[in-house]
């Protein structure tokens, strides 16, 4: 007698690597209903008679009005305000583990808080909060939601209480702010934001200031691909005002992540910063490490914009000197979802590049930041399929 086996017969488990999406963003007006439902309605009778604000002229035209990839587009004619839209676009295709949402045009569209009544500001900013943890959080569960504040405007900090200590809490997990503002970030007016997101072991995140506020320090361009090239500024003045005025001394847990403000300065900007405190410690005798180990221990970044060398073949020395210098666990996938120059995690980070920076980088290093946990069995193939 002879006996079949009739096990079925499977295909050997194909690896999954982990996604987390870093800089994802939800584009609704104040006056779109996602947002606009959490607004007083003195301010939405505000908005509808005197407008919202202007930004005193100069401010140049965009590559079209959204900065939109064309497909982003709802049935309605809007861009980054269906949710459903995004995870069949973005969510689903790679399988992603969770998308942080970013909403820097809360301080686009405010100019900071400097743009409009001050309680109108603060309600916008609220409205948005508001609408991330509403519409997007409860349309998926994947999506978190950012706790955007209005960096100059008093009590900011209090913006973070009322979210985190809110029914919705758990749906915030970072605070998102102008890398611009009326003066350099480590001033102790900034100081309370600082307390309030080691309090709730939050990061602090910066987002490139759009049509807002330039990173020129002299004004607006105008060109759009100037101030698209001169995003990567803003970190430089970021940075030391962080570091030599003892903000990591104060708030040793604080975490801060630069969203589309490159990352291959990082590494010979922490030469500098640290020959600089070699020549000149003595005037700041309050640091008790080098400048370059803050820099590794306090800050991560994100993918994109990708950086891309004249040259192709070079790319691997670039994320070579990166992780040499100490930040392999620090750099993070973006997408920038709906923007025209969209990243997919396969253009971000390579199949060519070795499977443990691809791990890093798509989602492991988020899912230690953010305490996202990464879904088992989801992802893309570890090999190309």
């Amino acid at each position: 007698m002879t006996l079949t086996d009739e096990t079925p017969v499977t295909s050997p488990v194909t690896e999954k690597l982990g996604i987390i999406d870093t800089d994802f963003h939800p584009m609704p007006l104040p006056t779109d209903p996602q947002v606009a439902e959490h607004l007083p309605e003195r301010w939405r009778n505000y908005i509808a008679r005197y407008g919202l604000g202007s930004f005193g002229g100069g401010v140049a035209p965009s590559q079209r009005e959204f900065t939109h990839r064309l497909d982003a587009v709802d049935e309605q004619g809007r861009v980054g305000v269906d949710p459903h839209l995004a995870v069949r676009q973005v969510l689903d295709p790679f399988d992603m583990s969770a998308v942080v949402l970013t909403c820097p045009q809360t301080y686009i569209i405010t100019s900071g808080g400097a743009n409009m009544p001050y309680e109108c500001a603060y309600a916008i900013y609220r409205a948005y909060n508001d609408a991330l943890a509403h519409t997007w959080v409860g349309a998926d569960s994947r999506f978190r939601a950012s706790i955007t504040l209005p960096r100059d405007l008093a009590g900011a900090e209090q913006e973070i209480v009322r979210c985190k200590e809110g029914p919705h809490g758990d749906s915030y997990v970072q605070v998102l702010m102008s890398p611009a503002g009326q003066e350099p970030l480590g001033k102790q007016r900034y100081w309370p934001i600082f307390e309030a997101c080691e309090h709730y072991d939050i990061p602090l995140a910066f987002h490139v200031p759009g049509m807002g506020r330039q990173p020129t320090g002299a004004g607006r361009q105008n060109f759009y691909a100037e101030m698209h090239a001169a995003f990567a500024v803003l970190p430089i003045s970021l940075v030391p005002s962080l570091v030599f005025e003892g903000v990591f001394e104060r708030f040793p847990k604080l975490k801060i992540a630069l969203l589309e403000l490159g990352w291959d300065w990082a590494a010979p900007y922490s030469w500098r910063l640290d020959a600089t405190y070699d020549k000149l410690r003595d005037e700041v005798p309050h640091l008790t490490r080098r400048p370059s180990e803050y820099l590794r221990e306090h800050f991560w970044f994100s993918t994109q914009p990708v950086e891309e060398p004249e040259f192709l073949e070079e790319t691997p020395h670039v994320y070579a000197m990166f992780e040499e210098s100490g930040f392999a666990d620090r750099l993070m996938f973006s997408s920038d979802y709906p923007h025209w120059d969209f990243d997919s995690p396969y253009e971000s980070v390579p199949e060519t590049f070795p499977l443990e920076r691809r791990r890093r980088i798509l989602g492991e290093n988020a899912s230690r930041l953010y305490g996202i946990p990464l879904l088992p069995g989801h992802g893309i193939p570890a090999v190309g399929a």
